[in-house]
């Protein structure tokens, strides 16, 4: 029997996508977690100009790309898209605080709310989609 190395890729992929795009870091990229972007504008008297600008927001490319799959779920499957970010991105146990913020995020799009097993299918269902998109692209090269 052979180990099935491609599910373990596909889920640490899945877990560096989820902390890089973690759901709790709105404002750690500004610094402090008193600064919000507001405070960072007051301070630089509005938007800096051309010359100087903002530093842009680092991500690590296997993480974008990661990203861009999901989105690309979302666009499709709307329901899997919000889980995925939840069940990946978010804080706490996969089978109770993630799955509030889930519904959280459902709720917010408009979407109707899931039960508990239809949000753990849905993610297994959007990491089965990653796979196989990960699959193309490696086919592809």
């Amino acid at each position: 029997m052979q180990p099935d190395t491609m599910n373990s890729y596909v889920r640490r992929r899945l877990e560096h996508w989820g902390d890089e795009f973690a759901l709790a870091r709105d404002c750690e990229y500004l610094g402090h977690q008193s600064k919000n972007l507001l405070y960072v504008l007051m301070q630089h008297h509005g938007m800096p100009g051309k010359a100087t600008g903002y530093k842009p927001l680092e991500v690590n490319a296997e993480a974008q790309q990661i990203e861009d799959i999901v989105s690309e779920i979302g666009k499709h499957a709307p329901g899997i898209g919000w889980v995925m970010r939840a069940y990946y991105c978010g804080q706490g146990r996969r089978k109770f605080e993630r799955f509030e913020t889930a519904n959280l995020l459902l709720g917010n799009a408009g979407l109707a709310l899931v039960s508990k097993p239809s949000y753990l299918d849905m993610a297994r269902r959007g990491t089965e989609r990653v796979h196989g998109m990960l699959l193309g692209v490696a086919m592809a090269a």
